[in-house]
């Protein structure tokens, strides 16, 4: 069988440039894409640094609306704390002539303080009668957790002063705002509720009520 020998293809001078023609724009073409490539890049790590900006941003937003609520939330606690002050200053001169006339006290002592076990509590008014102690709190919103509070500074008023012991206890509420329900509540325990009214304090007590004795 006879050998046939394929023979090189004869290079011409056009077929040579138009080799390197096709060779120069497939290197541009990747230059082009090597360009755009680092554009991307450069793109997406602006928008990196970016991102990162705003995240700091925020978290300093975040801080400082902290800091904003905290000192809110001290500045709503003041206030309030001058709320408590300005009703206790309001009510004391004519709680201190109810006490004197309607339950015969010769002595009141305000924000008188006792000691349990190292930690001190306050009562906002004590009334002393020849019989019984007035143990007298003031609510600026009276809810259900100040009625059981009362209840429990009264137990404890009535375990740790002893100078007392003799003597029966009473406990009384002073509040300006307030609704029919909660003061429902503090009549069914027993103690006296004391609202406002023209002559700055009333002594509410309806029919057939009964203080409760500690």
């Amino acid at each position: 069988m006879e050998n046939i020998q394929t023979q090189p293809e004869h290079l011409t001078f056009e077929k040579v440039w138009l080799m390197f023609k096709e060779t120069d724009h497939r290197m541009q073409e990747t230059d082009r894409r090597m360009q755009e490539t680092d554009r991307r890049m450069q793109e997406t790590d602006r928008r990196m640094q970016e991102t990162d900006r705003l995240i700091q941003e925020t978290t300093l937003q975040i801080k400082d609306t902290d800091r904003f609520v905290k000192e809110l939330g001290k500045q709503i606690g003041g206030l309030g704390n001058k709320f408590g002050s300005f009703n206790e200053g309001l009510f004391m001169p004519s709680l201190v002539k109810m006490l004197a006339k309607k339950f015969k006290c010769y002595k009141t002592t305000s924000y008188f303080t006792f000691k349990d076990n190292g930690n001190f509590f306050e009562i906002d008014l004590l009334g002393i009668s020849e019989v019984a102690c007035y143990i007298v709190e003031f609510k600026s919103h009276l809810r259900e957790d100040g009625i059981d509070q009362t209840i429990k500074k009264i137990e404890m008023f009535k375990k740790y002063v002893v100078e007392y012991a003799d003597k029966i206890k009473y406990g009384a509420i002073v509040a300006t705002h307030h609704n029919s329900e909660n003061i429902k509540k503090v009549i069914k325990n027993g103690l006296y509720f004391v609202s406002s009214a023209e002559d700055i304090a009333k002594l509410n007590m309806p029919r057939g009520f009964k203080p409760r004795q500690w």
